[in-house]
């Protein structure tokens, strides 16, 4: 409260930065990939190039997004006249490699011989095994049953171990 007992308006505390652009959300990477094609742009530039993308929103939608954006630290804005001017921070190039980076460390375990390969046609397993693996010996099968779906001698018909 200030002197005159008006409360003081809320400051806005800004987000904590994204270690990557790749954690975005869509909405946010549309908003974008707008700025990295334009290289710098106002709301109205990028509401119009996404309404144009068959992705009408409203006016003040998009002025959060890239508020939220510029609190990321993922654009950089500044004022010109009424407007804000918006530039991205990263390169796309960098947002590109971030991502692809990401997808072969999660899905392809570190192997980008495993992501060409999957690209090229070839499950993930078939390129795993074209790598060389040292040979592995063949499973031993335990003697479970003298007859097929009689126990052993000695052996309980049913497990009660956990019972």
């Amino acid at each position: 409260m200030t002197a005159a007992g008006i409360p003081k308006p809320r400051e806005k505390r800004p987000y904590a930065p994204r270690k990557t652009i790749y954690e975005l959300p869509p909405l946010e990477l549309e908003c974008m990939k707008v700025v990295w094609e334009q290289g710098e742009a106002s709301v109205r530039e990028i509401r119009e190039q996404l309404a144009a993308d068959h992705r009408p929103l409203a006016y003040t939608t998009v002025e959060t997004i890239m508020d939220r954006l510029s609190r990321k630290g993922a654009v950089a804005r500044r004022k010109q006249g009424k407007a804000h001017r918006y530039t991205a921070v990263y390169p796309k190039s960098e947002a590109r490699a971030q991502a692809v980076g990401a997808l072969v460390e999660h899905f392809f375990d570190g192997s980008r011989q495993s992501l060409r390969g999957y690209l090229e046609g070839a499950p993930v397993n078939e390129v795993r095994r074209s790598r060389p693996v040292a040979p592995a010996s063949p499973p031993v099968r335990p003697r479970t049953a003298t007859r097929p779906g009689r126990p052993a001698k000695g052996q309980a018909r049913l497990d009660t171990s956990l019972l």
